[in-house]
Order: C-alpha cells, then structure tokens, then sequence
C-alpha cells in the first residue's frame, strides 16, 4: 500500500517552482487564431517539462505552474521555452508576442508560486529568477554563470520591494483617486525613490504601471464575461468609460468592444 503522504512529500522535494505565462498575446487573438496558437504552445512545452523531469501543478489556456528538483533544469528549461516560443509565433509582430517565466527557490510552496507569478506579471525581463535561484544554478554548475542578457536576476532587496509593492497595489488598484503617494507612504519611500526603483523592475512610470495592472484586470473581466464595458470600466478604477477604451485600444490593439465579440462564445 502506497504511503498517502507521498504525493505531499514528493513536492517538498521539488525545490524550484517555475510560471509561465503568455496571458496578454493569448487574449488579443481571436478565437480561431488562440486554438491554433494554444495547441502548438502545449505540445511544445508538455514535451520540455517531460524533458527536463518536472511536476506540473496548473495549467490552462497562458499559464503553467511547474515544479522542479533540480535548479538546472528549471533554467534549461525555461530557455529552452524561451527560445521554441519565437518560432511558435513568427508569423506575428514582435510587439504583440508574450512569454514570461519567473523562477523561484521552494521553501514556502505559495510563496514561491506567488513571488514567481508576480516576477512574470511585474518585471519588465522575459525570464526572472531570484537570487537563491542563482546561487543555486552557480553552486551545482561551478563553471557556468548565469547569463544576464538572457535571464535577469533578482537580489534581496529588489524582491523585497516587489513582494511590498505588489501587496500594495493588490489593495488600492481599483482606487480611481489613487496617486504616487499611494505607493511611498506604505513603501516607505520618497515619491522619486519609488519612481527610480518602479522604472528599474517594471520599465514603466507608478501611474503607467497602475493603469497597464487594471487594463489587465479589465481583460480577464471581459474575457470571463464579469459584466459589461462599462461596468468593468468602474470596477478596475477608471472614471470615464470613454477613457477606459482608449487606453485599452491604446495597450491591446482592439476596443473593449470588439475584444468582447471575439470572445463572446
């Protein structure tokens, strides 16, 4: 008889938890264009995580949650992805193609899952890893470092401040008032520090980020059919629904309103 713990103990062996999304390209496309799309992109990627000896806890139509033994793998890997993903979407402009993986050390499963979904959703690089990654990747290949024009590395202090400011933003993102300020007080930082320190990790201004973070939000609203434009436009913080579509053409190629005939079915 099999120890019913098994299953719980393997995951605490698997040290590395990997994301991969591709939810921003996924969703522009239309219906036809994303099974097409989707097929090629889960075949190629279910044979790498068979390859490279990884548990995949979730999966759906953008994003894997996977688990790894060894450090190594989980970087090959995700190269590997990086690299079959350009080809999978050669056709397409490069402006509208996205892919990003985020890697973190497993000592706190959900933890781990939630610091490397918010590498993918937040920092402007296309793979991100921690610094335990890192050290981890050097120490089990001592001839080898980690290449930075391909994976950017996290220190302490950066995913610090990713982990206060995704905390922060999670609880006043639908705020229409919301300002810099809001940021600094609970950051602890001038208004020009977070400035400088949100241009460095995410590329993007406090009110370009804030206003990307609930267009995003507003996607997956309509694309799960959680109310009508304008509706959603309130919901994730803007005012003015004429407003909301603009910057949505502005960000996804498409008004709000042909995204919805898209994916009305």
């Amino acid at each position: 008889m099999k120890n019913s713990n098994t299953s719980d103990n393997k995951d605490m062996e698997m040290k590395y938890v990997m994301v991969i999304e591709t939810s921003d390209y996924l969703h522009r496309l239309e219906a036809n264009q994303l099974n097409l799309f989707t097929q090629k992109l889960h075949n190629g990627i279910s044979k790498l995580l068979k390859k490279f000896d990884s548990q995949i806890l979730k999966q759906d139509d953008n994003t894997y949650i996977v688990l790894f033994d060894s450090v190594t793998n989980a970087i090959l890997c995700a190269l590997k992805v990086k690299s079959n993903f350009k080809y999978i979407t050669l056709k397409f402009d490069k402006s509208i193609r996205h892919l990003k993986i985020g890697i973190a050390h497993h000592t706190n499963r959900i933890a781990a899952q939630t610091l490397s979904t918010r590498m993918c959703e937040v920092v402007k690089n296309q793979i991100v890893i921690t610094s335990e990654v890192k050290k981890a990747y050097e120490k089990e290949n001592r001839n080898t470092f980690i290449n930075k024009e391909h994976i950017r590395t996290l220190n302490f202090s950066e995913e610090q401040f990713l982990t206060n400011l995704m905390n922060c933003v999670e609880t006043i993102w639908n705020n229409s008032d919301f300002s810099i300020v809001d940021f600094s007080k609970p950051l602890k930082y001038s208004k020009s520090q977070v400035y400088r320190k949100m241009i460095s990790l995410t590329g993007k201004p406090p009110s370009s980020f804030i206003r990307d973070f609930r267009l995003n939000r507003a996607m997956h609203l309509m694309y799960d059919r959680k109310g009508n434009i304008t509706e959603i436009a309130q919901q994730t913080g803007f005012k003015n629904p004429s407003y909301f579509s603009k910057c949505f053409k502005d960000k996804f190629g498409v008004t709000p309103k042909t995204y919805s005939k898209q994916h009305a079915n």
